[in-house]
């Protein structure tokens, strides 16, 4: 008698298993958590200076003006002078003296700035100085028929104060003369010209500066000063 075995297989179900996830923590260098910062704040810092920059330059660190003459030889020059009788105008000998504003923190500039006469003094019958005019009108700038009326200074800059044209007059180069001033001057004339730099966000010091005419002129440089002075005065 044959005896048959009949293999039955098993299936057994084995639970899977999840390793647990691991967390790899990896060093890195002090330096490189620095540049990171860094570049951060500057990011930050950037933007701001963007939205407030200029707001904040102005807060702490406005511009400084100075006013100062600007060469007590004066610039030569050729002018234009109309005829009194209406006719073709002609061509004479002149010298220019100008004032120099000067911004201290160019970086941060000034707007709207204008120089304007303050007062003007003349010597009285006793020979004193008296007070014969006060108030703010403003002289033109050098070259001012090319240039805005009101400036930004950031670099240096210039406007005319006064100028003497050979066998003519001194004129104080205001945009408005008053009359009580009586200019241009024909004969030999003296007077202190206070002046000063006005800026939206600043106002230089008070220039105080003598001119001093005999009614000559010479196209030389140091030979004009035997005839006209303009000096910076206390």
């Amino acid at each position: 008698m044959r005896l048959l075995l009949r293999v039955i297989p098993l299936c057994v179900t084995l639970p899977t298993i999840v390793a647990d996830p691991i967390i790899v923590i990896t060093a890195v260098p002090w330096w490189h958590v620095v540049i990171e910062a860094t570049v951060a704040v500057g990011t930050i810092g950037a933007a701001l200076v963007a939205l407030f920059g200029e707001a904040f330059r102005a807060k702490f660190f406005p511009p400084r003006l100075t006013i100062q003459l600007a060469d007590v030889l004066g610039e030569a020059a050729r002018v234009s002078i109309p005829s009194p009788g209406g006719g073709a105008p002609s061509v004479g000998d002149a010298r220019f003296y100008h004032l120099r504003v000067r911004n201290t923190r160019p970086w941060s500039p000034a707007r709207d700035v204008r120089v304007v006469v303050l007062r003007v003094e003349e010597p009285g019958p006793d020979g004193r100085l008296q007070i014969r005019w006060t108030g703010d009108i403003p002289l033109g700038w050098r070259h001012g028929n090319v240039l805005p009326f009101l400036r930004v200074v950031g670099p240096d800059t210039y406007a005319d104060l006064c100028s003497v044209v050979r066998g003519k007059w001194l004129q104080l180069l205001m945009l408005i003369v008053p009359s009580v001033l009586e200019l241009p001057k024909s004969e030999a004339t003296n007077m202190v010209v206070s002046v000063q730099a006005q800026a939206t966000e600043t106002t230089s010091n008070i220039l105080r500066v003598r001119i001093s005419w005999d009614g000559g002129f010479d196209t030389g440089a140091q030979e004009m000063r035997r005839h006209t002075t303009v000096e910076e005065v206390d």
